[in-house]
């Protein structure tokens, strides 16, 4: 049974908070689709910084349709991750369903979460980065879901090739301009949400690629929900899922699926 009672916890930085014992009380999930040897170089760093937060942490890795080969590199991965944070598990699918599927898929299978949210795999955002967005929309609360925002600056500094930075700019314009989305980035790697306002939404959910973060965003927007933009450190990292040409052209014509979709009143 659930426990309801609150730990006293200091930080690195002398302050003491109380964390709520829940079970599932946070689902963060990591999608993954042969990619074990660029997550197995992050995941350690991860679940050491969830065994050291206290937090109340579901750590889901959602496969999407990797091979078998793969499958069992994140068996034996999943088994070395839980002698550092027990609360870590695997869920496998025999086909894909690409970025935004293996999330929900994986969102959808604790009904009565709290909070959700998502990181990338690949190491991007560093693990404190990750904690301290959770830890932020835990503690502050208010029903308002926190999402990473790359923006260059001293304090936040972001790494990425010429190319991903224009293709950024022209893809955040487009977004503003086709459906009046006015969120910085859409596409970071990183989101934590109320699972109430996640599941009051996931019906009218349609993209499941690498667009369906604006989707989200955008139905999350129109019923009303608070999201706050938080400036986070970034860094490329190669070899990375994105195609240059085929997944842009894919993502743009998402794009105007989502455009018809809001016109026709959908969300």
């Amino acid at each position: 049974s659930n426990s309801c009672f609150a730990v006293a916890v200091i930080n690195s930085f002398g302050t003491c908070y109380s964390v709520p014992e829940q079970q599932d009380n946070i689902v963060l999930v990591v999608p993954v689709w042969n990619d074990s040897k660029r997550f197995s170089h992050y995941a350690p760093f991860l679940a050491e910084a969830l065994s050291a937060s206290c937090l109340p942490v579901r750590w889901v890795i959602a496969d999407d349709g990797s091979s078998p080969e793969e499958q069992e590199k994140l068996r034996c991965l999943v088994e070395d991750l839980r002698a550092i944070y027990p609360r870590v598990e695997c869920l496998f699918s025999s086909k894909r369903s690409r970025k935004g599927g293996a999330i929900y898929r994986a969102w959808n299978a604790y009904p009565e979460a709290e909070w959700v949210g998502f990181v990338d795999a690949d190491g991007a955002i560093n693990s404190s980065t990750v904690l301290q967005l959770i830890r932020t929309a835990v503690e502050e609360g208010n029903g308002m879901g926190r999402i990473g925002v790359r923006r260059n600056c001293s304090k936040t500094p972001v790494k990425r090739p010429f190319g991903r930075t224009l293709f950024f700019h022209t893809f955040s314009f487009l977004v503003r301009h086709l459906i009046d989305l006015r969120f910085v980035d859409t596409q970071c790697g990183i989101k934590i949400l109320p699972g109430s306002a996640y599941r009051a939404i996931a019906h009218k959910l349609e993209e499941s690629g690498f667009i369906f973060d604006v989707e989200l965003l955008l139905a999350l927007d129109q019923a009303g929900y608070s999201i706050e933009e938080i400036e986070i450190p970034w860094c490329e990292i190669p070899c990375g899922k994105v195609h240059p040409f085929w997944d842009a052209w894919r993502m743009l014509i998402g794009l105007w699926r989502i455009r018809r979709r809001l016109k026709a009143g959908v969300y």
